[in-house]
């Protein structure tokens, strides 16, 4: 039985691949799709970077297919003031944002993404089984098939593994 995802935050490396494999419309029919205000906006800005690609998600939002959330500059600060120097420079904006959404909600959100920081961040906070990657959603929703390294199981993986090693050294030195 295939999987219809329910809280399922996205970054903008996902979507852009999604459109650009040109199953995005079919996507949002089987996934519960939400994005964070600035990953919306960085979506558009790379798709005007595209060759026939262009991704207008506020219509997406409009028409109801998927719902793009406003986190508050507070709840993001005090987020992103949780981490020391190097996380804070590896964390860009749209993850912050969605990061913070996903840090500080009470249902159990999955964040889709190909950034290493995000996945590094999720096991640094012990969020592992938060996070999913864009080839095991396709496989749990019916479209499995071969993705590019960033959108892997295996990527996912690694970088979640790195984040709970940095983790348990800055414990064990403080």
């Amino acid at each position: 039985m295939l999987t219809r995802f329910q809280f399922l935050l996205l970054d903008a490396g996902p979507i852009i691949e999604l459109v650009e494999l040109g199953i995005w419309n079919e996507f949002v029919k089987r996934c519960d799709v939400t994005v964070c205000r600035t990953v919306a906006e960085e979506a558009r800005w790379a798709s005007l970077e595209l060759e026939d690609v262009r991704i207008d998600l506020e219509t997406e939002e409009r028409e109801g297919r998927i719902s793009v959330v406003d986190v508050e500059l507070s709840v993001v600060k005090t987020f992103h003031d949780k981490f020391d120097a190097s996380y804070q420079a590896i964390i860009h904006d749209g993850e912050k944002e969605t990061l913070a959404f996903l840090d500080s909600a009470s249902e159990e959100w999955l964040v889709c993404a190909a950034d290493k920081a995000v996945f590094r961040t999720l096991g640094w906070l012990g969020k592992a089984e938060q996070g999913i990657s864009l080839e095991e959603v396709l496989e749990q929703i019916g479209f499995g098939r071969q993705l590019d390294w960033p959108f892997s199981k295996r990527f996912r993986h690694k970088f979640t593994s790195l984040g709970q090693t940095d983790a348990i050294q800055s414990r064990d030195t403080d």
